[in-house]
């Protein structure tokens, strides 16, 4: 089995991060998943992630599989959720190369994200999944992440503007 690891993305990932972003976004329009749009993510959110240094890198020696953002920030949207944790991060924007998808990646994925979590004194971890992205939300339910409800957003497309919003404590 290969090493994976998180790694905080520098300034000459960018390329590179953006261009796994736009295969991601053309695999999910494939599967009619209206997930992302033209403004977020863009490679501006990107490059501003990394000036804070959330963007997170997932390795395999030195290529990247995938990429996520780690950070406290939450949606206005979420204030209407009952939450659990004290002291969470939030999951936003994880992406993993389309070609390796479906061969357990994700899973080794998140759990380094837990991992990072627990490291940096995090109680639980937060994210929303469009509810159209069956796969991104089985893969949170057999992780055993909590459903607390759904949100909407009205600046994505209709038909596509339900989010369903999962914890997990630590």
């Amino acid at each position: 089995m290969k090493t994976n690891k998180l790694t905080i993305v520098v300034p000459g990932m960018l390329e590179e991060v953006h261009e796994i972003y736009l295969k991601c976004k053309e695999d999910l329009l494939k599967k009619n998943i209206l997930q992302w749009d033209d403004h977020y993510p863009d490679k501006n959110y990107f490059q501003e992630c990394i000036e804070n240094k959330v963007l997170m890198a997932f390795m395999e020696d030195e290529t990247i599989l995938g990429h996520v953002v780690l950070s406290e920030w939450q949606s206005d949207e979420w204030k209407v959720m009952s939450w659990t944790g004290i002291r969470p991060i939030v999951i936003h924007s994880l992406m993993i190369q389309p070609f390796i998808q479906g061969k357990g990646i994700g899973t080794r994925f998140v759990k380094l994200c837990e991992e990072y979590a627990i490291d940096q004194g995090y109680d639980s971890i937060r994210l929303d999944a469009f509810a159209g992205n069956a796969v991104a939300i089985h893969l949170y339910e057999k992780l055993d992440y909590q459903k607390k409800g759904s949100v909407y957003f009205a600046s994505k497309p209709e038909g596509h503007q339900e989010y369903m919003c999962f914890e997990k404590l630590l």
